[in-house]
């Protein structure tokens, strides 16, 4: 059975939507005896927790409801704090190497893509470009390539949108993250109401 790149994984290789799906279940003989898991349950009883306390309170003040950019961006943190990620290799040198961790990327390329109008970013995946990623590499020539599945509000110019997106997902990782952007794969998955 093929593993699907794109959802976050703990390293024992569950999902964190696996856990989120079970997280009012009592843990199984696996959760019990993986410290990953165990932590990821912990993280996410912790969330369920707090996320109920503000849902108790929003439906006494409807004001209070969070709008859909605060619960993305919420959403896009929890995932961010619950995995790092691999380390991408993105210099090596006589003395030494550099690499980043794939959240940082993805958190720049979430930031870039949810600043388009009508898009919202959902799961992203970046990977080395193999033919390179273990042979000598010089400052700003690591070449990464780039799954990012989105949402976009209904009546989008999809083809249109795709490509802006695409540029700017380039833009963003030569910017601020000092690499070049290969391939860009961008799957629509959903869309939502404006």
């Amino acid at each position: 059975m093929a593993i699907d790149q794109t959802i976050p994984r703990l390293g024992c290789g569950r999902s964190i939507d696996e856990a989120w799906a079970a997280i009012k279940e009592p843990p199984t003989a696996h959760e019990n005896g993986c410290v990953q898991c165990r932590t990821a349950r912990a993280s996410l009883a912790n969330l369920a927790e707090a996320t109920r306390r503000l849902r108790d309170n929003d439906a006494e003040d409807t004001s209070l409801q969070p709008h859909h950019v605060v619960k993305d961006a919420v959403m896009n943190l929890a995932r961010a704090e619950v995995r790092r990620g691999n380390l991408l290799p993105v210099y090596r040198g006589d003395q030494g190497g550099i690499a980043m961790s794939e959240q940082a990327i993805i958190s720049v390329i979430w930031f870039g893509a949810d600043a388009l109008p009508g898009v919202r970013a959902r799961r992203c995946r970046v990977h080395p470009v193999p033919d390179i990623a273990d042979g000598p590499r010089p400052a700003g020539t690591a070449d990464i390539s780039v799954n990012l599945r989105i949402a976009v509000a209904s009546g989008t110019d999809i083809p249109g949108t795709a490509e802006l997106l695409r540029q700017r997902i380039i833009s963003v990782i030569t910017a601020h993250v000092g690499l070049n952007a290969g391939t860009i794969n961008i799957t629509v998955e959903d869309f939502y109401d404006v």
